[in-house]
This record gives structure tokens, sequence and C-alpha cells, in this order.
């Protein structure tokens, strides 16, 4: 594999061959997780694109790359909208969402996009830190957005991040 990094810490472009890791990892995150086929489909449609991110193994150990996680996109013109993103358990608070988040960032501020949006529940306490520091702002409202399993309806705060232009 090849890509960025950042640490121990790389992205590649999220293609087919790594959609079974993609949807193992997604199970970590969802409740109503995303099966390979549904990523296949997400990934076929026009302007979406994905990055996972993996720590390298040690070559020298023949030590196999663990992922870590992965972004969606969809991008359309100057716009782009985080789909999903999410990180495996075991490596949560240890910068992986950030860099997905630059590494995003990097490929649409190249692609023209100016402006970048999600959806993410209310009382999603961990992702809303994520975003904040990242520079998202709260542009809108959903109301009973999410269903959660326990037949309750979770609000989703529509956030906003506007890249600056060079």
């Amino acid at each position: 594999m090849t890509g960025s990094s950042s640490g121990n810490i790389e992205l590649v472009p999220l293609t087919a061959a790594f959609v079974p890791v993609a949807a193992a990892l997604h199970v970590q995150g969802f409740e109503d997780c995303w099966d390979e086929d549904a990523l296949l489909r997400l990934l076929d449609v026009p302007g979406t694109f994905g990055l996972l991110a993996f720590q390298p193994g040690d070559s020298a150990q023949n030590g196999a790359d663990i992922p870590l996680g992965f972004v969606l996109i969809q991008s359309v013109v100057d716009e782009a909208e985080i789909i999903t993103i999410v990180v495996a358990s075991a490596a949560r608070r240890m910068g992986v969402a950030k860099t997905l988040i630059a590494g995003v960032e990097q490929r649409l501020c190249a692609n023209g996009v100016v402006r970048m949006l999600l959806e993410v529940a209310v009382d999603n306490d961990p992702a809303l830190n994520l975003y904040q520091g990242c520079g998202f702002e709260k542009v809108g409202r959903r109301k009973g957005y999410y269903d959660r399993h326990d037949g309750r309806k979770v609000d989703a705060l529509v956030l906003e991040r506007v890249f600056a232009q060079s």
C-alpha cells in the first residue's frame, strides 16, 4: 500500500479491493452498519471517493497492515459531504479521524471544492468534539433524523466547513 502518511497513519484510496475491510470497520462504529454491497454501491456513485487509514505492518517481522478507519465522501461541483467516517474501536483518540479529514480536505481543495458538510447525531459527543476541533460549524438541525434500535429518534446537526481559498 502506498499513500500519504501522518506519523504511523497512512492513507490510501478506498477502492473495491478494500471494501471488505471498510465493512468490517463500519460495524465498529454504527448500529446500522453498511455491508460490502452497500459500500460498493456508494463507491459507484459519480463524485464519490473514500480514503482508508492504516498502520503499516512491520515488514522486518512480516507484520500485516492494521486498518484504522475510513471516510466516504460525495462531491458535487464545489461542495462535498462526508457520507460516513469511522475509526476502529482500538484506534480511537489517536488522530485517525483528523488524519482522514485532513486527507479529504487536501483532495477536495485540489479539485476546487470550497465547502464540506456532514450530519452528526446530537448525542455523539466524541464526533461533535472532533468536528468542532476541525473547524466545522453548525448550520442546521434535522429533527428525528436518526432512528435508534431502542425506538428513540435523535436529531442530527448539520455541520459545515468552508475551506480557505489560496
